[in-house]
């Protein structure tokens, strides 16, 4: 699968940290990772629903030693060089991002819960905030999920960032046997009704072009000698997000792998709406794949508004 040599896992001290320090544990043995790197950010900010006085730590927060001591008991059996724990003091996407720049981090690993402020119902907003401007790779794990993954549901289209998430869905399915699926949710545009078409008429010709675009892609892939099942599905009221959902289906083991590249521009980096929305919807884990080092420029910016850099 893809080498993953550097895994960061933010923990927050809460119930969905022991399985996500397992789902840790399986995907570094599978990546054959170099490090694993665990971080618990005290959270400062104002309005914090883990805020605590001044070098007091709240019930939530993990002083290093306590941090140490719960990686040695979920990771008994690996070599100690290779497990490296640290609690910092202030703005957790700050930190994070920091942390994953200066350790060469290739996976952030984190739940859609991580940072949940009492302020907000938008639990996966830190998620998805650490996913728009993180320079790798990172996978959001929700509340529940089964540890070992079955089958992988990657949305595709004929792109190379498609291409490289379709190449990782592999490499995870190579070394853990589970299946993957290349979906091509295709849109149906009431344009249709101009060229004198019937709605079927216009659906199959866009059903036959989805298919070629999807089985050109895997054919260009590198599958790692595994079999990708090539499934295309009409989206008739611009919404794929529900598709993809119904595509993973209601059985455990799942997991989502999509291709998430930044696009630079006055908003900074955005993710497409679609990932986003899986971040924040999806019963299973979503990876969003990036090439490493993508969104630098924009986390240089961003480290400089909190005076980092000069």
């Amino acid at each position: 699968m893809e080498r993953y040599e550097r895994i960061l896992v933010c923990l927050d001290r809460s119930v969905c940290d022991a399985p996500l320090l397992a789902y840790a544990e399986g995907m570094s043995r599978d990546a054959d990772s170099k490090e694993l790197h665990f971080l618990h950010v005290v959270d400062d900010s104002e309005g914090s629903s883990c805020n605590t006085p001044e070098g007091s730590p709240g019930p939530r927060d993990l002083t290093g030693e306590a941090l140490k001591a719960v990686v040695a008991e979920h990771f008994s059996g690996q070599k100690r060089e290779r497990l490296l724990s640290e609690v910092i003091r202030g703005s957790p996407l700050i930190e994070i991002l920091r942390y994953a720049r200066e350790k060469e981090v290739d996976l952030i690993m984190l739940g859609r819960h991580y940072g949940r402020r009492v302020e907000t119902d938008d639990e996966a907003d830190l998620a998805r905030r650490i996913t728009r401007k993180a320079t790798c790779s990172v996978l959001v794990l929700p509340e529940e999920y089964q540890l070992q993954t079955d089958a992988i549901v990657v949305p595709v289209r004929d792109s190379e960032c498609s291409a490289n998430a379709l190449e990782v869905a592999c490499g995870i399915a190579a070394a853990t046997g589970a299946s993957v699926t290349a979906l091509n949710v295709y849109a149906v545009h009431a344009g249709y009704l101009r060229t004198g078409k019937t709605l079927e008429g216009h659906q199959a010709l866009l059903g036959d072009a989805a298919t070629r675009e999807c089985t050109t892609l895997i054919k260009k892939t590198d599958t790692h000698g595994v079999n990708v099942e090539c499934t295309c599905a009409p989206d008739l009221h611009g919404k794929p997000v529900p598709i993809i959902l119904e595509a993973l289906g209601s059985g455990s083991g799942r997991a989502v792998v999509i291709g998430a590249r930044g696009r630079t521009g006055a908003a900074g980096v955005l993710l497409g709406t679609v990932t986003e929305q899986l971040i924040r919807r999806s019963p299973s884990p979503v990876l969003a794949v990036k090439k490493k080092g993508e969104c630098l420029g924009v986390l240089r910016a961003l480290l400089v508004v909190v005076g980092d850099e000069g």
